[in-house]
Order: C-alpha cells, then sequence, then structure tokens
C-alpha cells in the first residue's frame, strides 16, 4: 500500500511541473508575439514632431502621413562610423530605379595622376654655360692631376664642385651630371636641332604637383607647333627652387628624336603620368565631401544603404584612393549619391536614434537634446522646442 502510494505522488509531481512547462512555454509565446506585433506609427515627412497611430494629414502642413520605419540596425559597428547628421535607410528596388541609382563593386588596383602642364621647347643660355663650365671644370681637373704643387691640384678640384653645385640648383639630377661627366658634351640645345637629335622641353610644374615628379617618368607632349602629333619623353631633372612669381618650378623632359616644328621657346602641352602605386578605389563620382568630413554610400542587402566615412589618400582623375572606410569587394553607390544623401539625412532627423551611436569622427557620444516643457517635443532641424502635436 504504502508503495502504490508513492508511485500516485511521484506520478503527481511530474504532471505538475509538466503543466507548468506548457503554460510558461504558452505564457513565453505570447509575449514574443506580443513584441514583434507592434503597432505601425505615422508621422510627417517636414515635421517629425508629428507622430501618430494611425494614417492621415499632418495639421501643420497637410501632407500625408508616412509609416514610420523601425529602427534599422548599425551592422558596421563603430569601426566604421557614419557622417554627423546621417542614417541607414531602406529602399525598394522599384524605388532604387525610379531616381537611377547606380552600383559598382570596389576595386584594389594601380592608381596614376596626370599631371597636365605648359611647357616650352628650350632655350636656356645659363644651363648651356652652366653645363660647359663644369666639362671646363673637369678636363682642368685632369690636366692639373698630375702636378707636384697640391694647391693647384686642390684649386682644380674646388673649380668642379663648385660647377657641379651650379648644376644641381639649376634642378641637374646626379644621373644627369654623371652621363656630362661621362660623355664630357653638353645637352642642351641654343638653336633648333635636326629631325633625329635629342632636344629638351621645359616644363612648369605647380608647386603642389613637385612631390610627385621625379626623374625617369615619362611624359607627352603635344601642341599647335606640333600639328597632330604627339611625342614622347622622359623627365631628366627637376629644378630645386621655386619661382617666386609663378609658385612653379621646371622639369626638364629630354626628347630623343627630335620634332622639325620644335623652336626654342615653342609652346607645348606636356601631360606627365605619376605611378601612385596599388590602392582601393573608389569611382570619383561616388564621394560625397563637404571639406570636413569625405564619405561614401555601401549598398548592402535588402535594399539597404549606409553612409560610411572615408580616410581619402589621393584625387587620379575620375579615380579615387581610399585609405580607410570601405573594403575591396564591397558595393557602393555611383549615381544619384544626392538624392541618397538627402534620404540619409531625412532618417538621420526623422529617427536619429536608429544609428545607435553617433560615430562621428570624434568618437564622442552623442549629445542629450534638450528638455522641453510638457506637451513639447525637441526639433533638431529648428533647434528649439515644438508642441508634440501627435502626442
Amino acid at each position: 500500500m504504502k508503495k502504490f502510494l508513492f508511485v500516485l505522488v511521484l506520478i503527481g509531481v511530474q504532471c505538475f511541473f509538466v503543466a507548468c512547462t506548457k503554460q510558461d512555454a504558452k505564457s513565453t509565446h505570447k509575449h514574443v508575439e506580443g513584441e514583434s506585433d507592434q503597432k505601425t506609427l505615422w508621422t510627417c515627412p517636414m515635421h517629425p514632431q508629428i507622430i501618430k497611430d494611425h494614417p492621415g494629414s499632418c495639421p501643420i502642413c497637410g501632407m500625408n502621413l508616412v509609416p514610420k520605419e523601425k529602427k534599422i540596425k548599425d551592422e558596421m559597428g563603430s569601426l566604421n562610423p557614419m557622417p554627423v547628421g546621417h542614417a541607414p535607410f531602406k529602399l525598394t528596388l522599384q524605388r532604387q530605379q525610379m531616381i537611377g541609382v547606380k552600383t559598382q563593386i570596389v576595386e584594389k588596383k594601380n592608381i596614376f595622376k596626370d599631371i597636365e602642364v605648359a611647357g616650352t621647347a628650350a632655350f636656356d643660355p645659363e644651363l648651356y654655360t652652366a653645363q660647359s663650365e663644369y666639362i671646363e671644370a673637369l678636363k682642368l681637373a685632369k690636366k692639373l692631376q698630375a702636378s707636384s704643387l697640391p694647391e693647384v691640384r686642390d684649386s682644380a678640384e674646388r673649380g668642379v664642385a663648385s660647377a657641379k653645385l651650379r648644376l644641381k640648383v639649376l634642378g641637374v639630377s646626379d644621373s644627369y651630371i654623371d652621363e656630362i661627366t661621362r660623355t664630357q658634351a653638353s645637352g642642351s640645345h641654343l638653336l633648333s636641332p635636326k629631325v633625329g637629335e635629342s632636344s629638351y622641353v621645359y616644363a612648369e610644374i605647380f608647386e603642389m604637383d613637385l612631390s610627385y615628379v621625379t626623374p625617369g617618368l615619362s611624359a607627352d607632349m603635344s601642341g599647335g607647333a606640333l600639328g597632330v602629333d604627339k611625342i614622347s619623353g622622359k623627365v631628366m631633372a627637376v629644378d630645386q627652387i621655386v619661382n617666386p612669381m609663378t609658385r612653379t618650378a621646371r622639369a626638364r623632359i629630354l626628347i630623343t628624336q627630335s620634332h622639325p616644328g620644335l623652336r626654342p621657346e615653342s609652346f607645348v602641352n606636356v601631360k606627365i603620368r605619376v605611378p601612385l602605386g596599388e590602392h582601393v578605389a573608389v569611382p570619383f563620382d561616388a564621394v560625397l565631401d563637404t571639406g570636413n568630413q569625405s564619405w561614401v554610400f555601401v549598398a548592402k542587402d535588402e535594399g539597404l544603404f549606409e553612409p560610411r566615412i572615408v580616410s581619402i589618400l589621393y584625387r587620379a582623375g575620375n579615380d579615387v584612393a581610399i585609405q580607410s572606410g570601405v573594403l575591396a569587394g564591397e558595393k557602393i553607390v555611383t549615381s544619384a549619391n544626392f538624392l541618397i544623401d538627402s534620404e540619409s539625412r531625412l532618417k538621420g532627423v526623422l529617427a536619429p536614434q536608429s544609428v545607435g551611436h553617433d560615430h562621428g569622427q570624434s568618437g564622442q557620444a552623442p549629445q542629450k537634446s534638450p528638455e522641453c516643457p510638457k506637451g513639447q517635443v525637441w526639433h533638431e532641424q529648428m533647434k528649439h522646442c515644438m508642441p508634440n502635436v501627435g502626442g
């Protein structure tokens, strides 16, 4: 009998726990359903302080209320900051096609910068004289090398050093000086060279581009004096001193095969191609810039667009080399950027809390909105409290 009662008690305890578990599961399921079944709120696109639980029109401007979007999770985290005043948002495919959104995959490729400047066919008596003096100093030093007087040998060597220094001041590179030393021939032409001979073109390089132009770079020349022809050359030297009037320095470009149209001081257009190395690159039209911040819009799955601050290394023609902010393989917006930017700014006003954190460059927490009197809310664009009509 005792054993039978023990079995009944055990069965009762098991039934109690099973019933409680089912009830908890039912309650939990009901709670989850209650959380997901949130009521749609409606707001005015122009007056975000107007919030209602049903569709209608704005009591201020009369515009139709639109559904207030749920918070968009910031998938990128604090390592990928967004520009101030922006927020991620979604667009349907139909809406993207309507406003002309185009995207492109970010690539990692070699970047080239084309420096286009004015140039003239060389007519440089000063350089010609300096080269001639250096050649004569070399010949004299060689002749006096066997002299028994140390003072004579030292004087000849100082003459060579002085003439060499003058060439460097005029922008002649060490490699070109070595070539003059070896050949002991002047490479500057005062008169038009014959066809087939070498000649020089002087290109005026602006101060901001001087760091890019170095000996050895290739250059193309074109212009009225050459007709439709284009001739190629090679940068041999760059002046070390900037002209205080024009803020330029001359680059000396060697043309191995001269052109009959090149006469002393003839005008030509010069384009020097500068390789900048391999970088993550985006199209120039994809970047928006205020001067303080630069950003692009990254296109993600399900129509989500995310504004992303980028750090720029170079702007080279239609390419922009990116130091940080986006990675090769990501998809970015390349067309309709201003419309996309306006949408992002609007979402930043309607739901500033949607970004979760202030992803500005400072990395600081967002400032708290000022407290308003009862019945009013803070309007960020207007920068003052306004009646909470929808409340």
